[in-house]
């Protein structure tokens, strides 16, 4: 049975700004990848046999300095990028909430039922990363695999493994670079640490997560 390592990327400038970024990009900030570095030695006491990322960039800059610790060659995938937000990419979340009211509230109370123009809904996050879970626990077995990807993505993850319904997203939360590890058994999936931000060395690396965007 294999070992997950769920992680969200580091820190990125839209962060710093409060805009969504979804499917839209936006680099490392300097603390963003001073976040990294920091979760990449924390890595180094754990098993890694291989590391899958996101395809997009913040995602990959996270992996790719993690693996570069590490010596680990870094597999993108889409199957693990955060939920596009479709129109609403690249606006602040005080925009999104004057422009489209009644979906920005449903994002918030019911965020399983919400239409977000040209937007994906948490259902087809929740089948893209199911399905590549499947097809790693098809082809491994007994590995530690590890998984840098987004905050919405990551949440529902971790509520799938513990078959929990997506409209409880708000009820988890993901720092930037937050550790997670769920272990596989005979009976299903373990949650065995959640949002563990332990590795980051100093207080101002764990306060700038409370400034973060919450739609990532």
């Amino acid at each position: 049975m294999n070992t997950y390592y769920l992680v969200r990327h580091g820190q990125t400038v839209w962060n710093t700004l409060g805009k969504t970024q979804g499917h839209g990009n936006s680099p490392l900030t300097e603390l963003g990848e001073r976040q990294a570095s920091e979760l990449a030695e924390a890595l180094k006491n754990y098993p890694i046999d291989m590391i899958y990322c996101s395809d997009l960039g913040r995602a990959v800059q996270t992996a790719e300095i993690v693996g570069s610790k590490l010596n680990i060659k870094v597999e993108p995938t889409n199957l693990l990028r955060e939920m596009g937000f479709g129109i609403w990419e690249g606006m602040p979340m005080k925009k999104i909430e004057k422009m489209y009211p009644d979906t920005f509230r449903m994002w918030r109370e019911e965020p399983d039922k919400a239409h977000i123009p040209k937007g994906e809904a948490l259902s087809m996050v929740k089948d893209r990363t199911e399905e590549l879970i499947k097809m790693l626990n098809d082809k491994y077995d007994n590995r530690h695999i590890l998984l840098v990807s987004h905050s919405v993505t990551v949440r529902v993850m971790l509520l799938d493994f513990l078959e929990s319904h997506v409209r409880n997203l708000y009820r988890i939360k993901q720092d930037n670079t937050a550790l997670n590890i769920v272990e596989y058994r005979n009976y299903g999936p373990v949650i065995m640490k959640m949002n563990d931000t332990r590795h980051l060395k100093t207080d101002k690396n764990r306060g700038a997560n409370e400034k973060v965007s919450a739609l990532e």
